[in-house]
């Protein structure tokens, strides 16, 4: 079973650890808020603890260069269930070259719009 501690005390950043009982080993991971991603997030409601449980359990896509960690209700581990709307279509959007979290927000189809975006970022963008 893990445990994932939240361990950050700045706002634009989201530090956690996580201890495998199996391993006896902890790890710590962290992600920086973009001041776009600080900002949304506060005014949706995600807050870090929610974005943590994203990142942790949700399926990851890799598309237009972004990773989106998207957080369905089979995902949530058996631990959180009782608080399964709380967490779940949760959608945690992180740049794919390093560790910013670029926006997040919830959605109840998230997984369909992910898949209907066109494979480049700037597709429709006129870059000359």
């Amino acid at each position: 079973m893990k445990k994932i501690i939240n361990n950050s005390k700045n706002p634009f950043e989201v530090r956690y650890s996580v201890y495998e009982n199996d391993l006896r080993e902890s790890i710590v991971i962290n992600f920086i808020h973009t001041s776009h991603s600080n900002k949304r997030s506060s005014q949706r409601g995600v807050n870090n603890d929610k974005i943590i449980i994203a990142l942790e359990y949700g399926n990851t896509t890799f598309k237009q260069g972004l990773l989106y960690y998207v957080l369905g209700e089979k995902d949530i581990p058996a631990h959180l269930q009782h608080h399964k709307n709380k967490f779940m279509n949760t959608v945690v959007i992180v740049s794919g070259d390093s560790d910013e979290i670029v926006t997040c927000y919830r959605s109840k189809n998230a997984v369909k719009n992910i898949k209907l975006k066109p494979k480049k970022l700037g597709k429709y963008l006129n870059c000359a």
